[in-house]
């Protein structure tokens, strides 16, 4: 099986060093890894402080046939990272979008409906420097779609973390998003870890507004919920308001340390992402959480705690 994969941040990392251990080179392993590729080259890939896994990285996948392309890149940079390699797919292939939000649509209008799957991630990783990857937290992948090759991709996948094949992949997506639009942007907008935060009163209760904005969302687009990492989120804003703001501690205590992953993004001075999350979602609250990140991107405003009570 000839497997591409697109992209080298954290989730990307992670993938092509675990496949790459696995001597997946040998069946046909290439990763395209942009302006780094020459760097990664001579330094490998490398999780946790481990020993460096060599691999073969390019700027961009080389001419050949895939049958899988992993695409692991940000949404906003689906289109340009994704198109040049199509033309490679085979006619039978089919994209896997590791990739936040919901990407499979998207995907599915440069690729083809019946050449997509998705696979929402449960566990977590950050990337310190090009090619220099951590494991944050434990989980699997859920992987669903209509492509024929699902059984494949879920194979070619447990060699990274667990699989979890799903035959709703809008309710697993969305049940990720939720989790992300509350955990990952409001650590975004205060700096804080998800930790520092969830033990904010105050914070709590904003993440159980999000959450519910998503889950109403989610119902006007006909999705069930699917949990993901042992999380409903329709279950939880359903719950007493105690209860919800509970489990949001409890979700902390696996990860108390965690970072978002914007926040790195937003201190170097790039684009935190939020198109991806809460700009999905048609809601006053999420909406005005995609204002606040882009005045912070802008540097009209700075990543603070103080940014929650303008929140309500």
């Amino acid at each position: 099986m000839r497997i591409g994969v697109i992209g080298l941040g954290a989730i990307g990392g992670v993938v092509a060093a675990r496949l790459a251990a696995r001597d997946w080179k040998r069946q046909g392993l290439a990763l395209a890894a942009g302006r780094h590729a020459s760097l990664l080259r001579e330094r490998g890939l490398r999780i946790d402080g481990g020993e460096p896994v060599q691999a073969k990285i390019f700027e961009r996948l080389p001419s050949d046939s895939y049958d899988l392309i992993f695409l692991c890149t940000r949404g906003a940079d689906t289109e340009a990272a994704l198109a040049p390699a199509l033309p490679f797919l085979a006619a039978d292939g089919a994209v896997v979008c590791l990739q936040n939000g919901l990407p499979e649509e998207r995907v599915a209008r440069l690729a083809g409906a019946g050449r997509v799957l998705g696979a929402v991630i449960g566990w977590s990783a950050t990337m310190r420097g090009p090619g220099d990857y951590f494991i944050t937290g434990g989980g699997k992948f859920t992987l669903g779609g209509s492509s024929e090759r699902r059984h494949e991709a879920a194979e070619a996948l447990r060699p990274v973390f667990p699989v979890r094949e799903t035959g709703n992949l809008p309710g697993a997506r969305f049940c990720k998003l939720a989790i992300n639009c509350a955990m990952s942007t409001l650590g975004a907008i205060s700096g804080l870890s998800l930790g520092a935060w969830t033990a904010l009163p105050e914070a709590r209760r904003l993440a159980l507004r999000i959450v519910r904005e998503v889950v109403d969302e989610a119902s006007k687009r006909g999705v069930k919920m699917e949990a993901v990492s042992g999380l409903r989120p329709d279950w939880l804003v359903k719950a007493p308001r105690s209860v919800g703001e509970a489990i949001i501690e409890i979700v902390a205590l696996r990860r108390p340390e965690q970072r978002s992953g914007m926040i790195v993004r937003l201190q170097e001075g790039r684009s935190a992402g939020v198109e991806d999350l809460n700009a999905l979602v048609a809601a006053p609250l999420n909406q005005r959480l995609v204002q606040m990140v882009r005045e912070i991107e802008s540097g009209a405003r700075r990543m603070t705690p103080a940014n929650f009570a303008e929140l309500g």
